[in-house]
């Protein structure tokens, strides 16, 4: 599918994955990471090109597509619908669900800092041989194939360890991880139970 049709499906899955909304630069990030990982897991979901612009990665159908709604968020559109195959869904949503949670400036931030991003000359496509050779190495890469079973290692930003938890692990040589994916959304949730309810007491105080 071409990256329109998936910023169609992402759009309107925003309450799930992004239920603060989704501006068109945060949907350029989220669709390139997507990009990203179907790469190197090999899904072959994407059939697309990304450039090097200024604020990270960009696909210009999408740019256009959605550029009339600056750095507002994009509401979502009845009619402009588009469905994943059953394995693309799990795939797709697994990779929003890590990277959602960031704002657009912490997403555009991190592409900033990835590799092939940097050495791409400004307008020209971003190799595809270059993005699998960078992003195979980094720990997030080991999620696949994936499963909620196995070991699960979380996207690495410079918010990493203060957005989740003060694990024992940051402080050695092992990367950070956890003995499964629903671990992982386990402690997520009892960790935002604990923030919420700490901001709560703030207002009553």
């Amino acid at each position: 599918m071409t990256a329109l049709e998936l910023s169609y499906y992402i759009i309107n899955k925003q309450k799930i994955f992004s239920p603060q909304g989704i501006s068109p630069l945060k949907l350029q990030k989220l669709l390139y990471y997507v990009f990203v990982w179907d790469i190197v897991a090999e899904k072959n979901i994407l059939d697309c090109t990304f450039v090097k612009w200024p604020l990270g990665p960009v696909n210009n159908e999408v740019y256009h597509h959605y550029k009339k709604f600056g750095k507002n968020n994009i509401p979502v559109n009845s009619n402009e619908q588009a469905s994943l195959e059953a394995h693309s869904i799990i795939f797709v949503g697994f990779i929003l669900s890590n990277y959602g949670k960031y704002d657009a400036v912490t997403l555009s931030a991190m592409s900033h800092k990835d590799e092939p991003w940097q050495i791409t000359v400004n307008d020209n496509p971003i190799d595809k041989k270059l993005i699998k050779k960078y992003y195979s190495k980094l720990n997030f890469a080991k999620n696949f194939p994936f499963s909620k079973s196995k070991p699960f290692y979380p996207v690495e930003t410079d918010l990493h360890y203060a957005y989740l938890l003060d694990m024992p692990s940051v402080h050695n040589k092992i990367p950070l991880h956890f003995n499964s994916y629903s671990e992982y959304l386990d402690l997520e949730k009892k960790n935002q139970k604990s923030l919420d309810n700490q901001i709560k007491n703030w207002f009553k105080s």
